[in-house]
């Protein structure tokens, strides 16, 4: 079996930074959102973390001919993947509704059941890191048989997490400049609770394989935390020479989408960012903190 550490959570909870600090260790492979290789690697063609357009990239198409010799239709992909849509989270969710949803998933679990193991038999690498987060697309990854999962749930506070969906960012990984999705408060907070809450009513029962980390943590204490994941994932002797107290040492990676910062590369200093409680508007941090009380105070945010 294939050994996956999926980092599963709501978006903007600083996934792509615990994706490239886990994938610096000595036999890990990080293989970034990895949902989005049909659609955004294939398709749209978007940089792969080497910085060449997916495609050109020196190692995704060898691992795409292992997995699938006689080839295949990343739009035909795109397809299948609708049923991992944020919409269809109920169907997880719900035990009634999942011999339905399990049939729907059935035709890309065959799919995936190929690719993940030539990704390690490619690269070699002990374990993936896939940093993909979606509840559904986790909930997918579960159901491959050749995938030994393990989750990391990565929180952070909602209100950090809304003030980042709010502000402008640049797309790094398209041939034509544009900024990154923009959400407005209320819906950042509510995909934070669905998110969340999913997450952790379906994995949170197997603790062998289900680890809660607060980005707060993960920033302050980075060794700490990667050692927490490691411990979770079985590979608690793998060494971390890249990782010193509150630096990493990064180098370049072949992640197929992500924030931004999976493109930096060199000694980076880990900094806690809470500009929200700087440059949040009352009214906006209000809103969120209504939406979220109850399940942020069950995740330890006051």
């Amino acid at each position: 079996m294939v050994k996956v550490i999926a980092i599963a959570g709501a978006g903007r909870s600083g996934s792509t930074i615990l994706d490239n600090v886990l994938g610096g260790i000595p036999g890990a492979f990080s293989a970034g959102e990895l949902r989005y290789l049909w659609q955004r690697g294939l398709i749209e063609q978007r940089l792969c973390g080497c910085s060449r357009p997916l495609p050109e990239c020196e190692l995704w198409p060898r691992i795409l001919a292992r997995a699938f010799p006689e080839g295949i239709e990343a739009a035909d992909m795109v397809a299948l993947s609708h049923y991992v849509r944020t919409r269809f989270t109920p169907a997880a969710r719900i035990r009634a509704l999942r011999a339905w949803y399990d049939t729907k998933l059935g035709p890309l679990v065959m799919v995936l059941d190929e690719l993940y193991p030539a990704i390690a038999a490619e690269t070699g690498a002990r374990f993936i890191v896939d940093s993909s987060k979606l509840p559904t697309y986790t909930y997918l990854l579960s159901r491959v048989p050749s995938i030994d999962l393990r989750i990391v749930h990565l929180i952070r506070d909602p209100r950090a997490v809304a003030h980042s969906w709010g502000r402008r960012k640049e797309q790094l990984d398209t041939a034509e400049a544009r900024a990154m999705t923009q959400t407005g408060p209320a819906r950042a907070a509510l995909d934070w609770v669905v998110w969340n809450t999913t997450i952790r009513s379906l994995f949170a029962g197997e603790p062998g394989r289900y680890l809660q980390l607060r980005y707060e943590d993960l920033i302050m204490d980075p060794e700490s935390s990667v050692r927490r994941v490691l411990l979770m994932a079985d590979e608690e002797n793998a060494p971390t020479p890249h990782l010193q107290g509150n630096r990493v040492e990064l180098a370049a990676n072949h992640t197929v989408s992500g924030n931004p910062g999976r493109f930096q590369t060199g000694t980076i200093e880990l900094a806690l960012d809470e500009a929200w409680r700087r440059d949040m508007p009352s009214a906006k941090r209000k809103l969120v903190e209504r939406i979220t009380a109850p399940v942020r105070r069950s995740f330890g945010y006051s």
